[in-house]
């Protein structure tokens, strides 16, 4: 679990920094597209596909870091209406699902990378597998914070330290 949460932390700020420096090229490059385009006539013809993979890699760092904290959309409605004891199970059902989702498009995202290793973008020339690599790695990177988040719950419904929590509230409660 140590190994996890040092990987995951290395992720965390590898991501972060990440979508910082995309960020700033891809306001550069579009600012300077604009510039070119309207001002001097003579548009960039690589500017486009230059920010849309670096939307794709910004995308994917993003999702993995809005699963950490929590943020991605959810339907609470309906689990908010199921008594307590059926929402716990439910969530991990979830997420044990999402977490297959994931492996899945990680898997298949790395055969995506083998299929197109000789592909090369039609504008930059860059090999495509520099862009496309963002689907395995952004969903690698979800899959472990999932993971990690399940491993913390399950640790902490497993303890110790909480079942002598309890047993010390009842009694300070008198049942």
């Amino acid at each position: 679990m140590y190994f996890l949460k040092r990987v995951l932390n290395f992720f965390d700020v590898v991501a972060m920094w990440g979508i910082v420096i995309l960020m700033a090229f891809m306001s550069v490059i579009i600012f300077l597209a604009v510039v070119f385009r309207f001002v001097i006539h003579s548009p960039l013809t690589w500017s486009e596909e230059a920010a849309r993979y670096m939307m794709v890699w910004v995308t994917y760092l993003g999702a993995g870091i809005a699963l950490k904290k929590g943020r991605h959309i959810g339907v609470t409605m309906f689990i908010s209406k199921l008594p307590l004891k059926l929402r716990q199970p439910l969530l991990v059902f979830s997420e044990v699902m999402v977490i297959v989702f994931l492996a899945i498009l990680v898997y298949q995202g790395i055969n995506l990378l083998l299929t197109l290793r000789t592909q090369i973008s039609p504008a930059i020339g860059m090999p495509m597998v520099i862009p496309y690599f963002a689907i395995p790695f952004g969903c690698l990177y979800m899959l472990l914070h999932l993971i990690e988040r399940l491993l913390s719950r399950s640790m902490e419904f497993f303890s110790t330290a909480n079942v002598e929590l309890k047993r010390l509230l009842e009694e300070e409660n008198g049942e």
